[in-house]
């Protein structure tokens, strides 16, 4: 089994059997950045950590391009799909 590395996550590719890559995008500091996981639920500090968003920020999910569902703790299971949208903003924005 071969493996890409994107944003620091491996994600495994096994040859003939289409390994399935969940690929979101996380905002931070107005800019998109895309993330890519190979299994979900994801943890808090799984979505923080691969996007790079500061300890000190919050993070959300977006929904419509507005914020659902408050703050997601590190310790939060979070599950994802292709195409979800997150905001990582200072500490209190996200309510």
């Amino acid at each position: 089994m071969d493996t890409n590395t994107d944003q620091g996550i491996a994600v495994p590719t096994e040859q003939g059997h289409g390994a399935k890559t969940i690929t979101i995008i996380v905002e931070i500091d107005g800019r998109n950045k895309e993330v890519k996981f190979d299994h979900s639920p994801v943890s808090g500090a799984d979505i923080r950590s691969a996007a790079g968003v500061p300890a000190s920020d919050d993070l959300t999910r977006l929904k419509g391009g507005k914020p659902t569902g408050g703050n997601i703790a590190p310790t939060d299971l979070v599950e994802i799909k292709n195409g979800d949208h997150f905001l990582a903003a200072p500490t209190g924005v996200v309510s």
